[in-house]
């Protein structure tokens, strides 16, 4: 491998492989801290505006304090300085920075909020019963009966769907194009048959306006939203969805192994948590008042 001799360069290294949806990430939050350097907007630098050379540990802390005062969840800015940190760790693992001063910058301690972001199975059922568009109802419900992340809905095409037994099945492609098949409800499959109508098996599940495609990640979370908004919750996102497939099926005692698998979770640990964001019980209730 040739030694890069630009930022955008080593960016395009860094990235190779990565999912494209992760490389878009990346390469926006790279351009957001670019664009706070250099003062300018986003849509306004390029890669080759940010000098690795030059960094100090103030600009990567005054990129922080700039992002809390424009409002940006904890969440957000620590999503953006790990990006940061981590092509800072690659330039300097490869050579292009004699010195990493991403080391030295801490991320934000955050409190374990993941109950906050789990909806109940009421609140799903209502966001769904009052959405009236059939493209969006079937999204809400997708979303929810599949555990899906955005990625896998958006990528989704009727090639994916499939009968199984008195049910439906759906193929999911992840992170790294791993793929796990998710069966559904059988009238979640019905209504998704009723919906498809004689859309061939390459056209996307839910399509866009220009019918061509399928909806893009930033359209997907809109319609998420609203559907949390009519029911007075603000906020909601299609990750709240996965939250709740989770939560609810373990509360109704499904087995851990299977929500692992339905999620497509590496570790059975990130799915444990769930079995801890709400507790129904806990060692202290057995204990004397």
């Amino acid at each position: 491998m040739t030694r890069a001799h630009t930022t955008a360069q080593l960016f395009s290294r860094w990235i190779h492989g990565k999912p494209k949806n992760t490389q878009l990430a990346y390469e926006q939050d790279i351009r957001h801290f670019t664009a706070f350097l250099s003062q300018a907007s986003p849509q306004q630098v390029t890669l080759n505006d940010l000098d690795l050379h030059a960094l100090s540990l103030d600009d990567l802390q005054l990129f922080m304090d700039y992002m809390e005062s424009k409002g940006l969840a904890p969440s957000t800015r620590n999503r953006r300085m790990s990006a940061i940190k981590s092509f800072l760790g690659f330039a300097h693992k490869v050579g292009y920075i004699t010195v990493n001063v991403g080391v030295a910058m801490e991320l934000l301690s955050l409190e374990n909020r993941l109950a906050e972001r789990i909806l109940s199975e009421t609140q799903v059922t209502m966001m769904i019963a009052h959405e009236s568009g059939q493209r969006e109802k079937l999204l809400l419900k997708t979303l929810y009966y599949t555990g899906a992340r955005v990625s896998e809905v958006c990528n989704l095409i009727w090639r994916d769907v499939h009968p199984n037994r008195d049910s439906g099945q759906i193929s999911l492609f992840g992170k790294g194009g791993k793929g796990r098949v998710v069966r559904i409800p059988a009238s979640l499959y019905q209504e998704l048959e009723q919906f498809r109508a004689d859309a061939s098996i390459d056209a996307p599940v839910f399509p866009s306006q220009k019918g061509n495609k399928g909806l893009q990640r930033d359209r997907i979370h809109e319609i998420v939203r609203a559907a949390g908004e009519r029911i007075g919750i603000k906020g909601v996102s299609p990750h709240w969805l996965r939250h709740a497939h989770a939560s609810h099926s373990l509360e109704r005692n499904a087995p851990i192994h299977l929500v692992q698998q339905t999620l497509g979770h590496s570790s059975i640990a990130t799915t444990s948590k769930y079995l801890h964001a709400k507790p129904n019980d806990s060692s202290g209730m057995y204990l004397p008042s």
